[in-house]
């Protein structure tokens, strides 16, 4: 063999698995043309499944298929390893033994979902609190038009960049983010840019600013549609509910008591909402569009869910700081909420976030109205601690029997019946029948 010829070949040893083969193949053929060649001297595919080759030196990375061996350094006599997926590198050998500790503890790289969810939950986190102090400010001093202006023109910036990085460079998450910053923005842009005190008709216009500004993300990422559609639904219940409260004047608690009970009703008459909305009915010929709606009316139960569980804690909240009374409710919506987090229905997560923000809602309320009972408030505490690490913990792991099941739902049926004299009681009802006397002749 010439000199030529020789520098333009190698001699290498191929293994795959435990069969192996000397070759002499050319040094400046990309791998990617290599590769078949020398799966078909190996004997072939094992089954007729498409798999994606890699060849490598022992206790090397995987050479790029669009380079050589020449371009690699492989040289005569050099043993290389094919397999299917990519050989692990070897561990890094430390000459020194506490640098080998150190690496062996050392934690891992951040993955790039990680890092995504970190900063979407930062940049939401950040934005919440800077409009819910913006929201508190109100009470004290009315928003001068710059920052509503601010407000706005940074709604608008989040949303057109909501719309660049879901059409652009096809990041669904970063597009929802943008959205969510972009109502909260445009929400407590309505809420600053109404004169007077605050009240219902500032609730009103932020509302519907947060409803339209997401129903713009909506339109113009077409991702994320069902944590947007639970914002909407959500801002739209609320809106409902303040220009209930600016017509007919009624006091706070009223309105929160009476929002509680129609989103407890409606959140159990959601599944056949869901199918009129979506023409899920008996009688669908077609399997193919008989899944199609029964997709979409599962994606219209969890937003519509969702949005009704969120607008019920607001509503026991708001109830809860405006009346006394109204304290034994929100705790009786709390249970409820988490009641239904336990049917494992999408979307349990909402359920058991706003069951739980509801509850510490109404212990943090009583613990400032009710300063005089700090015992009973450290024992009820203790007690709603126990509480969750059971039903955290504990609960998932047994198994009920079914008659325990019956209890728990009869239970359940229970608490939510118990929501409505409880709102009547919080409305003044009761009192208002019994200054009736009705007796009277």
């Amino acid at each position: 063999m010439s000199s030529a010829i020789a520098a333009e070949t190698r001699r290498v040893a191929v293994h795959a698995g435990e069969t192996d083969i000397d070759l002499t193949i050319p040094a400046g053929v990309p791998v990617a043309v290599l590769i078949p060649a020398i799966v078909d001297l190996l004997g072939g595919a094992d089954d007729l499944m498409p798999a994606r080759y890699r060849i490598a030196p022992v206790g090397g990375r995987p050479l790029l298929n669009s380079t050589t061996l020449a371009q690699n350094g492989i040289e005569d006599g050099a043993v290389l390893v094919l397999t299917r997926d990519a050989p692990v590198p070897p561990s890094p050998r430390c000459a020194d033994e506490a640098e080998g500790v150190a690496a062996s503890l050392r934690d891992p790289t951040p993955t790039r979902g990680t890092t995504r969810l970190s900063g979407a939950l930062g940049a939401i986190l950040l934005t919440a609190v800077g409009t819910l102090m913006l929201a508190r400010n109100t009470c004290i001093a009315r928003g001068s038009a710059y920052t509503v202006a601010i407000l706005v023109t940074a709604a608008a910036v989040a949303l057109i960049s909501a719309g660049v990085a879901q059409r652009a460079y096809r990041e669904p998450f970063a597009a929802m983010t943008l959205s969510v910053v972009a109502a909260m923005f445009g929400a407590v842009a309505g809420l600053l840019a109404v004169p007077g005190p605050p009240g219902a008709p500032h609730v009103l216009l932020a509302a519907m600013a947060a409803a339209t500004t997401a129903v713009l993300a909506i339109r113009t990422t077409d991702c994320g549609s069902e944590v947007l559609t639970t914002l909407v639904g959500c801002a739209i219940v609320e809106g409902i509910a303040a220009l209930a409260a600016v017509l007919t004047t009624a006091p706070t608690q009223v309105v929160g008591a009476v929002t509680v009970v129609v989103c407890l009703v409606l959140i159990e008459m959601a599944p056949r909402i869901c199918m009129l909305v979506t023409g899920l009915v008996p009688g669908l010929p077609n399997p193919a569009v008989l899944a199609c709606a029964a997709a979409r009316a599962e994606r219209w139960l969890a937003s519509l869910r969702g949005a009704l569980a969120v607008a019920t804690g607001a509503g026991a909240a708001v109830a809860a700081l405006a009346s006394p009374r109204a304290i034994v409710l929100a705790a009786v919506t709390a249970g409820v909420l988490l009641m239904h987090a336990r049917s494992g229905h999408r979307p349990t997560a909402v359920f058991t976030g706003t069951g739980i923000a509801t509850a510490g809602g109404v212990l943090a309320i009583t613990a400032v109205r009710l300063p005089q009972h700090e015992p009973w408030i450290a024992a009820l505490t203790t007690v709603l601690a126990a509480g969750a690490i059971y039903l955290g913990f504990v609960a998932p792991a047994r198994s009920l029997s079914p008659m325990a099941r019956r209890v728990v739902d009869a239970l359940g049926c229970v608490v939510l019946a118990a929501t409505v004299p409880l709102a009547c009681w919080t409305c003044g009802a009761f009192g208002a029948v019994r200054n009736l006397n009705l007796l009277r002749t």
